[in-house]
């Protein structure tokens, strides 16, 4: 297997467009976001979206070509060891040879975008996220996959996250292995009422533990996209705001994303909150937590991976699991995300690509292994069933992102959308003179006057 790894693109790179022939999307916020289908319709294709051409996946193809985010040659990361031996594994049960190319996990959508554009080298098969699906498609990005895995005795099994995730208008441009969520995570001890289940019962908790010398919580919202996609939508969405319109153009200058950032903002002002979430980068957010600085964090369920002492504080019961910050007699939204596989529109090998998919999905050991290392849940239910996922992390896990786990709204300009607000978000919580409304009113009217 030859390996070739790519790390970031150049800045200039990831500024370029993502999404520069989008047609306009639809999204709402729902009151039961597990009984919901977010994602939008879109109900005039682009023209190379309507004619996709057919592959014959029984063809046997001489090699295959990866974009994912793993080192390889990282033997302390289990999600990157499995992939690895899966990857020798195929090699050696199919005859095909493995071309893998390593991207940074928040650079391969952008990478595929400037390829899919500019008639560059494309790969057969990318790792994907949920959020990132739409956008990808409205570029011609992906390929149609409906037909291609359709019959599968595995397509009927997958769960709510693949539709959800991989799904648009009824057609399938990826497929999801798992789904995880942004998760909270408390100290018993500090909280020994349990989790609050509203803002004014956090602040009086927040007031308590500030006497006792900690942080209420610890997150991280600096500038990057996935801040605003795993901390601010969440609250935004509990409260009746939104990121998106039903046409994908920016929604932020609303009354309900205010009251949130003052809220927010009000916080940090009292010390209930270290600065650090704003101005640090991930590992800025988790660390007064990992300090016991903090008495919670809102990471996600990938968290065991990251967040040093977490998981033996969770199987000692001294932290808890739980949803977010619920809003106004509103739902604790979390953020939802699926991860999978799509084949790119322009691929030399989908044939070699729907034999990969097949391998993850029909050997529910498989898909279970894959999941628990990346402690998420199986995209086919009964995989959780597999022993090694019956454990109460799993359970409570799954609770929660059934509970309140929500995807991202959509738009046509999501990437550079998420950027720009993100950039003010920044500016408005470090700089407390700032006037939100208007803040929030300069940067959607740029990005409306930009794209539309």
């Amino acid at each position: 297997m030859r390996q070739n790894y790519w790390f970031q693109l150049p800045n200039i790179l990831i500024i370029t467009s993502l999404l520069l022939a989008g047609c306009l999307t639809k999204s709402t916020i729902p009151e039961q976001p597990a009984n919901v289908n977010l994602h939008p319709t879109i109900t005039n294709p682009p023209p190379d979206q309507e004619k996709q051409p057919t592959v014959e996946a029984t063809e046997t193809p001489d090699s295959l070509v990866i974009w994912a985010r793993y080192d390889l040659s990282d033997t302390s990361f289990a999600p990157g060891v499995f992939l690895k031996q899966f990857l020798d594994q195929f090699e050696a049960d199919t005859g095909i040879e493995v071309i893998y190319e390593q991207v940074a996990w928040d650079k391969i959508s952008q990478k595929l975008a400037i390829a899919a554009q500019s008639g560059g080298d494309v790969p057969d098969i990318v790792e994907i996220r949920g959020q990132q699906v739409q956008a990808l498609r409205d570029i011609g990005a992906l390929l149609d996959l409906t037909e291609l895995v359709g019959s599968y005795p595995w397509v009927d099994r997958l769960n709510d996250a693949d539709t959800r995730g991989c799904m648009v208008n009824g057609i399938r441009y990826c497929v999801a292995l798992n789904y995880s969520g942004g998760s909270w995570y408390y100290n018993v001890a500090d909280y020994p009422d349990g989790w609050p289940q509203s803002t004014e019962e956090f602040e009086i908790q927040a007031e308590r533990l500030k006497a006792e010398g900690k942080y209420a919580a610890t997150f991280f919202a600096g500038n990057h996209n996935s801040a605003t996609e795993m901390t601010w939508a969440p609250m935004f969405y509990s409260n009746g705001g939104s990121i998106f319109d039903e046409e994908g153009k920016p929604n932020w200058a609303s009354p309900q994303n205010v009251e949130v950032i003052e809220w927010m903002r009000s916080m940090l002002v009292k010390g209930y909150i270290p600065e650090t979430c704003f101005t640090g980068d991930f590992t800025a957010g988790e660390t007064p937590f990992v300090d016991g600085k903090a008495a919670a964090v809102r990471g996600g369920s990938w968290s065991y991976l990251y967040i040093p002492g977490l998981k033996e504080k969770y199987e000692a019961n001294q932290t808890e699991i739980a949803g977010g910050f619920a809003f106004n007699s509103g739902k604790p939204y979390i953020f939802l995300n699926s991860l999978g596989w799509g084949v790119p529109a322009g691929a030399e090998n989908p044939a070699a690509a729907i034999k990969f998919i097949d391998a993850f999905l029909s050997d529910e050991q498989v898909l279970a292994e894959w999941a628990s290392n990346w402690y998420a849940i199986p995209s086919i239910d009964d995989a959780l069933k597999n022993n090694q996922l019956e454990n109460e992390f799993y359970v409570e896990t799954a609770k929660v992102i059934k509970e309140n786990g929500i995807f991202m709204q959509q738009s046509p300009y999501y990437q550079e959308s998420l950027s720009r607000l993100t950039e003010a978000l920044q500016t408005v919580m470090l700089y407390p003179d700032t006037d939100i409304m208007e803040e929030l009113l300069v940067a959607q009217q740029e990005i409306i006057n930009k794209y539309w």
